[in-house]
């Protein structure tokens, strides 16, 4: 791959995404409709599948697709942001809780197989992922959004389509944890956050590139499992 290969990626993503996004909003795709396939897009647009799965990932990310596994990519009516909720109650945290127990036994296995299975492509797409959410500057959403494409990266590189399509399910309360984090924290207590999730992830993307599936499951699972102890802690809290 060239060193401008991810810039020209890049630019036809954007492209994709307007167009696709136009559609939507100007109702040639209604809410309800099923997107077309990523093989007709590919064809249509003229790009790759890894083009065409930047772009819906990235409308769906919007709030203005759904995945639905097995099944296709849906328009879904125009709402509020995914992400909007408030922080701290105690259905808050175990809401949370319940969805990083999902997360562990989903995740931890996808970054085992993907340090076995991963395709150059596969890496690319993980530091890709990884540098996007290094680049992100006390934006909350987007290093939410940031944070949770290079976990599904990771899920799409563990080669099996399950992975991928069962945390994409999931994107609402993922995406409501993710924010759960960062909320009510003091500018200096975010950003030491952010600088630890850096690196916990860089952990995990380094087992992957060695190609070492122990090591990848057992980064994973600590980069989760600290989430998972520290929302018991508030639910006993409040009990």
């Amino acid at each position: 791959m060239s060193a401008t290969a991810p810039q020209q990626r890049g630019t036809l993503t954007d492209t994709v995404i307007k167009e696709l996004s136009r559609r939507i909003e100007r109702q040639i795709y209604r809410p309800g409709d099923r997107m077309p396939s990523e093989q007709q897009l590919c064809k249509e647009f003229g790009v790759s599948r890894t083009v065409i799965r930047e772009a819906v990932a990235s409308i769906r990310l919007s709030g203005r697709l759904a995945s639905k596994p097995g099944v296709g990519v849906f328009v879904v009516a125009p709402n509020e942001s995914l992400i909007d909720i408030l922080p701290g109650t105690s259905a808050d945290n175990r809401a949370a809780l319940h969805i990083m127990e999902l997360r562990i036994g989903l995740e931890v296995e996808a970054a085992g197989l993907a340090a076995e299975r991963r395709t150059p492509q596969d890496l690319a797409d993980i530091v890709r992922a990884f540098d996007a959410f290094n680049a992100v500057n006390d934006d909350i959403k987007a290093a939410v959004d940031a944070d949770y494409a290079f976990h599904l990266a990771i899920a799409r590189a563990s080669n099996n389509p399950h992975f991928a399509h069962l945390l994409e399910s999931s994107i609402k309360d993922v995406m409501q944890d993710l924010k759960l984090k960062r909320m009510g924290k003091s500018p200096k207590t975010l950003a030491a956050y952010e600088k630890r999730t850096a690196r916990e992830h860089g952990v995990i993307m380094t087992a992957i590139m060695r190609g070492d599936p122990t090591a990848a499951r057992t980064a994973m699972y600590r980069h989760l499992n600290d989430s998972v102890d520290r929302y018991r802690r508030l639910l006993d809290e409040t009990a």
